[in-house]
């Protein structure tokens, strides 16, 4: 199938309830990282504090890749992010019901894949 590039959004919390937006944007192209704004592959936390992915919005979602696996410090968390789980349209997305902390100053990689 032909890829079909979609932007997604990632929401984080602080522990003193400061919270970070950072959208991205997916090429639909599997092994693939997601892009930051900067054209960066990879976002870096504050150091201030632990943060929370407290949200992944996926706004329509590829044909390609169906899957994200989270790297964080360059290593594979294991934590594979479902696009379809967590589509706009969705009202129980993957980390809005089960965020995971993840440590100050981590930086962080989305890796796209098939399965």
């Amino acid at each position: 199938m032909a890829a079909a590039p979609f932007t997604q959004t990632l929401i984080f919390k602080g522990q003193n309830g400061r919270v970070i937006h950072v959208s991205q944007t997916v090429s639909d192209v599997a092994a693939a990282y997601a892009i930051n704004p900067d054209g960066s592959d990879f976002l870096a936390l504050p150091s201030d504090q632990n943060y929370a992915l407290i949200d992944l919005i996926v706004v329509t979602g590829g044909t390609d890749t169906n899957f994200e696996g989270l790297f964080l410090n360059g290593l594979d968390s294991g934590i594979k992010i479902s696009n379809k789980s967590n589509l706009n349209t969705s009202n129980f997305r993957q980390f809005a019901t089960a965020p995971i902390t993840i440590k100050a100053g981590s930086t962080i990689k989305l890796k796209q894949s098939a399965a």
